[in-house]
């Protein structure tokens, strides 16, 4: 079982023809959805790709708890660990995404009152395949549960992925340096790794978070693709050329690919093509959540752009 810890929100889409919005302006949406959102992509992601996963965070009992354990469930995530908490409120992002299929966030951090890492989730943490972690923390006390997390996966040989985003501006975020150092895989943009390292080279950077205590560095570069790095190997990964109608979720498809062949020991070729075709397939689709690319288009682009690849579909055969 894969668990995806924390970041477990609501996300409420809207394309727009400009971000550029003036009051009293009046345009046309294009495209409207809720459902599922922040971590929940990286959950959805990785059952598509036929992972066994389970979400652990705080929701409340309202309607967007309602709408991310409902849309959970219904993509086969297990959500009996996330704690319902009756007088909070769950967390929702607002995602304007423009005609370039750019996202712009508007966050509702909600009111979470789970303030440590509960004691029910150590033992889930130790049994698990992987942990994924992410920086977007909506509360203050999120990175201390976050950490704690990370290092019983480490104590109990549990590989964990990390990836810090931008993190929350209203809180300190120096504690994406030891989330890093603790974590087996990380994630990061090039300015993320910048900012963790201190090094403005991207392929420096990675090395000098190896030598933090990373056992491997994916540089997210965007439509350019993806810097893999281990102490010992250095892989290029070029990025698809596909027309780009919504990059919201590229990040976290990316993140599941990533788990999903870390977990089938592919090796740093195999995971940069998974990685970008699985990017390639969700950029070409709109929204996220439910809209989470599937495991068919995943091996579509695989095939369209030449990779020996090719992932098993669950229950074909």
């Amino acid at each position: 079982m894969v668990i995806i810890l924390g970041d477990i929100l609501a996300d409420y889409a809207i394309r727009v023809e400009q971000l550029e919005i003036q009051p009293k302006d009046l345009q046309r949406v294009s495209y409207l959805a809720l459902g599922p959102g922040g971590a929940c992509n990286v959950a959805i992601m990785a059952a598509h790709l036929g992972l066994k996963v389970a979400a652990l965070g705080e929701v409340g009992r309202d309607l967007f708890g309602e709408i991310v354990l409902e849309g959970l469930t219904a993509e086969g995530v297990d959500v009996s660990g996330v704690i319902v908490t009756p007088d909070a409120r769950t967390p929702v992002a607002n995602v304007l995404v423009d005609e370039r299929g750019e996202p712009a966030y508007l966050g509702y951090p909600g009111s979470l009152q789970v303030k440590s890492l509960p004691d029910t989730w150590r033992p889930l943490i130790g049994a698990a395949e992987a942990l994924y972690a992410d920086g977007w923390a909506e509360h203050e006390f999120v990175p201390a549960i976050i950490l704690e997390a990370l290092r019983e996966a480490r104590a109990a040989g549990v590989p964990s992925f990390f990836d810090p985003g931008p993190g929350n501006p209203k809180i300190d975020n120096t504690w994406h340096s030891e989330a890093a150092a603790v974590a087996t895989v990380l994630l990061a943009t090039e300015e993320e790794a910048r900012r963790l390292s201190g090094d403005d080279d991207p392929v420096a950077s990675a090395r000098a978070l190896l030598a933090r205590g990373s056992q491997l560095v994916i540089i997210k570069r965007g439509m350019a693709g993806a810097f893999l790095l281990t102490a010992d190997d250095l892989h290029i990964a070029p990025g698809l050329p596909v027309i780009a109608r919504d990059a919201t979720g590229a990040g976290d498809s990316l993140a599941a690919a990533v788990m999903y062949g870390y977990l089938h020991q592919f090796d740093l070729q195999a995971l940069g093509d998974l990685g970008n075709a699985t990017g390639a397939a969700k950029v070409r689709k709109l929204g996220t959540g439910h809209n989470m690319p599937t495991i068919a288009e995943v091996n579509e682009m695989l095939r369209r752009f030449g990779s020996e690849l090719t992932l098993d579909v669950p229950g074909a055969g």
